[in-house]
């Protein structure tokens, strides 16, 4: 009877030691592990586009490398501890030659991530390719768009939209587009399908204006793209290359 008794309470205790060290395995599961995983880099593979005035064209590839424009590097994962206990995880990018270029925050809510923000400050901004934007009309209203001496508004006018575009060629000479607009809600674009104009006013010395109108037939379209607008002029092209930043907030 005692034997029994014996093996019973030997069998519990393995029971119970079982039991712990798999309490014990699945809690340190659930913990991030002491070094992070270098090679998981999926969440941002893919191609990205630089939201900047000149944007560069970013794409990380599956082996852990990226290019940029021309140049290239490694991509591993890093994390940062904090004082309290928790922990950042960075996206690092260095060259080549094995300096550090950047590091990107990984984004803890999503699984795949379509922003990459540098550093603390997020000075740099990486939208990924393809990726539609959710523009309304408010991006557009409201604010002066500037590209070198050229500069372009948008007020409401009824249920259309005004477009206006300034460029400055000297002091005493500027070219004027006004486009009247519909939102384009599919392509979150303005589009001015005809009647557009194009007028050049000159200013004498005494500070007297005269205009000439260029043409009353004109059309066009104005998209924000990344951060950045752009202007395209359907009959003359005036807006090629030409990349507008958001300058300030319009009165």
């Amino acid at each position: 009877m005692n034997t029994m008794k014996t093996t019973n309470a030997v069998r519990k205790v393995l029971s119970c030691m079982l039991m712990l060290a798999m309490l014990v395995a699945l809690t340190a599961c659930g913990d991030n592990p002491s070094e992070p995983d270098k090679n998981d880099i999926s969440g941002i593979v893919g191609t990205w586009n630089e939201v900047s005035v000149f944007p560069r064209v970013l794409t990380v590839h599956e082996d852990s490398t990226y290019t940029l424009d021309e140049e290239g590097g490694k991509v591993t994962v890093d994390y940062e501890e904090h004082p309290d206990g928790s922990k950042s995880v960075w996206y690092t990018f260095t060259t080549n030659e094995g300096e550090f270029w950047t590091s990107f925050a990984k984004d803890e809510d999503n699984e795949v991530q379509n922003d990459l923000w540098s550093g603390q400050d997020g000075e740099m901004h990486f939208m990924r390719d393809g990726i539609d934007e959710q523009l309304t009309t408010d991006d557009y209203l409201h604010h002066a768009w500037s590209s070198g001496r050229c500069y372009i508004t948008f007020e409401k006018d009824k249920k259309n939209y005004v477009a206006s575009v300034s460029w400055s060629n000297s002091a005493s000479e500027s070219t004027q587009w006004t486009y009247i607009c519909r939102f384009d809600e599919k392509t979150s674009s303005m589009v001015c399908e005809k009647g557009a104009t194009c007028v050049v006013v000159t200013t004498s010395k005494s500070g007297k204006q005269k205009s000439k109108t260029v043409y009353k037939d004109g059309s066009g379209s104005f998209l924000i793209k990344s951060g950045t607008l752009r202007w395209i002029d359907d009959k003359e092209n005036a807006g090629a290359d030409m990349y507008f930043v958001k300058l300030n907030d319009a009165e």
